[in-house]
Order: structure tokens, then C-alpha cells, then sequence
């Protein structure tokens, strides 16, 4: 149990990341493709060229709690691999 929510836990926020920043860049290329110039402040495509900030930068809070909740997630499969390890050899 243990292991199957560890694994979860360690893959699902890296996809959730990957899924979210594959949108906006389809906006970025949707709006280049029009001749237009990405404002990543407002999420609209405009004229006006403005200093652009990764990622990151805009959704700090985001990216960190992801990136936590994976790590909770490999210690958690860290310890249901021990858990299960120690199962299996007081059963031999």
C-alpha cells in the first residue's frame, strides 16, 4: 500500500508540472504563430514586448509544492521498500 501511494506520489506532481507548462507554451506558440508577443504576466498575446520570467518565477508556491510532495512520495516508497523487504525475510 505504502509503495503504490509512494509511487504515485513521486510521478503524479512531475506530470501534473510537465501537462501545465506544455498549455502555456501552446499559448506562447499559438500566439508567436500570429505575430503577436506573449505577455506571461497576464497569460494574453499583445504587441508590446515586456521581459519574460521563467516559470518558476510566476508559480513558485506551484513548483515547490510539487516538487515536495514527489519527494514525500520516494521517501515514502523508500520506506515501503524497507517494509516489505523486511516482510518477506522474516517469512524465509
Amino acid at each position: 500500500m505504502l509503495l503504490r501511494l509512494g509511487s504515485l506520489l513521486f510521478a503524479l506532481p512531475a506530470l501534473i508540472l510537465l501537462v501545465l507548462y506544455g498549455v502555456e507554451m501552446s499559448a506562447v506558440s499559438d500566439c508567436t504563430q500570429l505575430g503577436g508577443i506573449y505577455n506571461f504576466d497576464t497569460a494574453e498575446c499583445g504587441t508590446e514586448a515586456i521581459p519574460q520570467t521563467s516559470y518558476y518565477l510566476r508559480h513558485s508556491g506551484l513548483v515547490n509544492g510539487m516538487m515536495l510532495l514527489s519527494v514525500l512520495g520516494a521517501l515514502a516508497m523508500s520506506i515501503g521498500m524497507l517494509i516489505k523487504g523486511m516482510a518477506q525475510q522474516a517469512k524465509s
